[in-house]
């Protein structure tokens, strides 16, 4: 079985936090919604590094509003960055691989050749406030007055960040016409969609296509971490209490009464708008809506059955599950991208499954809960590393050999997909060792408190929902791998054929040419 702490510390540099990956792309770089991510695992288990990545990112929040226009790095004040890489590590020049991504994305994105520090992500802001109560109500509130050096040459405490990023969610509610936390890239040559699912052709509405990134998006799980920063940070600022509850309070209702598909029984992606301005769905099916169950945003709500039932019963449905884990994508919209993108129905992604897991439990569902986790395990065991995520076709076939280094046939399925899968990632990494923390301890997997059990609804739900799911039980013995390694999908990557696909898409404005 793999072993999560040798590459935990692969990924760990003292004082600067976690890297993003040990694999070609993303070694070296410090990535905002990665680091929050890993350190919400490790929060029982590593409090430690849980605290390094903590202030990793506070030396690194924007302290400026960056210019609009190109080569901006898109900086706002208070906001968590997305992307940081430097020249030089732990006292060593980075690879020469490493060396040309750097001054390639520092000629887009403001940097200077020997570093660079991008902001394109509007999650990775109210994940860290997130991160930081729920540090501060495990381990105190000690941490608030920890002080750094940030990128202007001020010293400034993590509470005074933690002030600044809640005041950048406020700042983006209020100039929101939804009153929602919207992004917009400042840079023509920034990330269009300033999300976890980043790729060019991830958010679709359901004609296939592209949600309109020329103007702002509010996408829907984005809603949720939000919800969580303003309760979290109430908790940790008395005087602010009041008014971050109520703001708490009136997204959570816009959440419900705007994002909300009654007819399809789930949340939509995002709202984006139409070329006359105005707000729509983006209506395809997709894991994001899911995402809210791991946030508070159905705590004490009166009709939180509808909702949790809804986004339960969709993405553990047949249209999601695979033997790896969740799909981002339902299967049914198969043809709305004619590629494998990373964020479609093919990909099944690590971190997600986790999420998922993790919501299910504070929901109360711990067996269904408990699913996703063994195969979230069995997952990484088969592929044999702490892989991002992996290739699952429509008809169940998984691409554990995800190199394709040890092909079954001397004539594999091609795949036309963007990205050939990182090993390791830092959150795939940190996710099984809060698993095992889950199974070991009994003490809980979801950072939030839960859902309360005395709900009659929740166990009929879950009953309901676990005959549709396979039960799996978790691979124990190395035969058990291999005979699970021996039944994988036998594919190739064509990765320039996919990325030639995805120009294709973003300049068409849909997923696929029909």
């Amino acid at each position: 079985m793999l072993s999560a702490l040798a590459d935990l510390a692969r990924l760990h540099s003292p004082g600067q936090g976690l890297y993003g990956s040990g694999d070609r792309l993303f070694s070296y770089a410090i990535f905002g919604r990665d680091s929050v991510t890993a350190a919400e695992s490790l929060l029982q288990l590593r409090p430690d590094l849980a605290r390094d990545a903590i202030l990793a990112l506070a030396r690194l929040q924007g302290t400026a509003d960056a210019p609009v226009g190109a080569h901006s790095n898109e900086e706002e004040r208070g906001k968590i960055h997305h992307e940081h890489r430097t020249l030089h590590v732990d006292g060593r020049r980075i690879p020469a691989a490493s060396e040309r991504l750097l001054k390639d994305l520092a000629g887009q994105w403001g940097g200077d050749g020997t570093s660079l520090t991008y902001y394109g992500s509007v999650d990775a802001t109210p994940l860290y406030v997130r991160l930081v109560a729920r540090y501060c109500a495990l381990h105190g509130n000690g941490i608030l007055a920890a002080s750094v050096t940030r990128r202007d040459g001020s010293r400034a405490t993590v509470g005074d960040g933690v002030h600044a990023a809640v005041d950048w969610i406020s700042a983006k509610i209020d100039s929101s016409p939804l009153g929602f936390v919207e992004f917009q890239r400042r840079n023509p040559d920034g990330i269009p969609f300033q999300v976890w699912k980043d790729s060019g052709t991830s958010y679709l509405h359901r004609d296939g296509t592209l949600a309109n990134s020329n103007a702002p998006i509010a996408a829907v799980e984005v809603q949720g971490y939000a919800y969580d920063a303003l309760l979290g940070a109430a908790q940790l600022f008395g005087a602010r209490a009041a008014e971050l509850r109520a703001r708490a309070q009136a997204l959570r209702e816009r959440v419900i009464r705007n994002l909300w598909m009654p007819g399809d029984g789930y949340f939509a992606m995002a709202l984006d708008r139409d070329d006359g301005g105005r707000p729509r769905w983006v209506d395809s099916i997709a894991s994001n809506g899911a995402l809210l169950l791991d946030t508070a945003i159905f705590d004490g709500l009166p009709a939180a059955e509808r909702y949790v039932g809804g986004a339960v019963r969709r993405i553990c449905g047949p249209d999601f599950v695979t033997e790896a884990g969740i799909r981002c994508r339902s299967v049914r919209e198969a043809g709305l991208v004619d590629f494998p993108d990373y964020h479609v129905e093919w990909t099944v992604w690590m971190k997600e499954t986790f999420d998922v897991a993790r919501g299910l439990y504070r929901q109360g569902l711990h067996r269904l809960a408990r699913q996703f986790g063994v195969r979230f395990l069995n997952a990484v065991n088969v592929a044999g590393a702490h892989v991002e995520f992996l290739y699952v076709s429509p008809d169940q076939r998984v691409m554990y050999d995800f190199r394709a280094g040890d092909l079954r046939t001397t004539e594999p399925e091609v795949i036309a997909g963007t990205n050939q899968p990182e090993a390791p990632i830092a959150w795939t990494v940190t996710a099984p060792l809060a698993l095992k923390w889950w199974s070991g301890s009994n003490r809980g997997l979801s950072g939030g408190a839960g859902a309360p059990d005395r709900d009659p609804w929740r166990p009929a739900l879950e009953a309901e929902v676990l005959d549709q799911v396979p039960q799996l039980a978790v691979h124990r013995t190395a035969a058990e791998v291999r005979g699970a390694y021996e039944r994988r999908g036998d594919f190739v990557l064509d990765i320039d054929l996919g990325r030639e696909r995805d120009r294709r898409a973003r300049a068409r404005g849909r997923g696929s040419e029909s």
